[in-house]
């Protein structure tokens, strides 16, 4: 087991990012997602373009917000640090990130995902409220979240 180097270098990292421009978006994408980047926010990468079984990551009593995404997305990551924020407004939400790194990768096929930004949506009892673009609509009328990212 890798042991972490705590909290204050990632911290320390995502504010270079966005210095950069890069935006939080770039520090998830390299797996240190969760309250590391946001203190609160229920955010985590779970697949880097390998299968998943998203029952396995449903989290009980919270909604569960399934964020299909790539780093050469341009309006993935104008989304990405929306989500972290509207998950760290939001104790009932938890963001479960999958970066299908392109199209070639088994994940996007077997999650028979086509286009990105792609959002899948759970309720806390683990039932699926909606996917795609119409998930926007739940997440304005469940937490206020603004719009769409522009394609």
């Amino acid at each position: 087991m890798r042991k972490r180097a705590g909290w204050i270098p990632i911290l320390l990292a995502g504010a270079a990012a966005v210095a950069a421009g890069t935006g939080a978006y770039r520090l998830l994408a390299r797996g240190g997602g969760g309250a590391d980047v946001a203190p609160g926010a229920d955010v985590r990468v779970i697949s880097k373009g390998e299968p998943v079984n998203l029952r396995d990551y449903l989290v009980p009593g919270k909604y569960t917000l399934f964020d299909y995404y790539a780093d050469w997305c341009p309006p993935c990551r104008e989304l990405s640090p929306q989500l972290v924020e509207l998950a760290r407004r939001r104790p009932d939400l938890a963001v479960r990130k999958i970066d299908i790194v392109d199209w070639s990768h088994p994940v996007a096929a077997q999650q028979g995902v086509q286009d990105l930004p792609f959002l899948r949506l759970f309720g806390p009892d683990g039932a699926m409220i909606r996917e795609g673009e119409a998930t926007y609509g739940d997440l304005q009328r469940l937490f206020g979240f603004g719009s769409a990212p522009a394609p």
